[in-house]
């Protein structure tokens, strides 16, 4: 059985390939864990289906597969390549996140989405819950076309 820290840590890699922007992305989904709206594991929310784009496909079909071959089929893709090369960089920057005090939290627990721009189709649109959000922001140090993070979505 995988741990939490290595679902974490394998969204982190699928979602960035900065660590400066690892930890912002693991707060979002530490906040989702935390709030009733979302699965209460870290697993749960990063393979709950239609919230990270690289497991979509993974999850989809049968419902029975195996936790260990979303993993294994995970692995073989980009998110895959650099897990391998920043395993140990993504696993302490998700356990660090994961066990962190509540006080250390960049931003309000109302912060539960994000996106990028420069991912988006086409380029530089917004999501369909961005109108509806009550703060849009990019943190300090972070180029706001790679990330754009949400607090309030209802």
């Amino acid at each position: 059985m995988r741990a939490e820290a290595e679902w974490l840590a394998l969204c982190l890699a699928s979602e960035s390939n900065e660590p400066r922007e690892w930890p912002l992305i693991a707060w979002v989904i530490r906040n989702r864990v935390e709030s009733a709206r979302y699965p209460e594991t870290y697993r749960g929310v990063v393979l709950q289906p239609k919230q990270f784009s690289y497991f979509n496909a993974l999850t989809a079909g049968p419902e029975n597969r195996s936790l260990e071959l979303i993993w294994t089929e995970a692995m073989k893709g980009y998110a895959g390549d650099i897990y391998r090369r920043h395993s140990e960089e993504l696993t302490a920057c998700a356990r660090a996140v994961i066990q962190a005090p509540n006080w250390r939290r960049p931003f309000g627990p109302d912060v539960m989405h994000y996106y990028s721009p420069i991912s988006m189709k086409p380029r530089g649109s917004a999501p369909a819950w961005a109108p509806k959000a009550k703060r849009l922001f990019t943190p300090s140090g972070i180029d706001p076309q790679r990330f754009v993070f949400a607090a309030g979505v209802p």
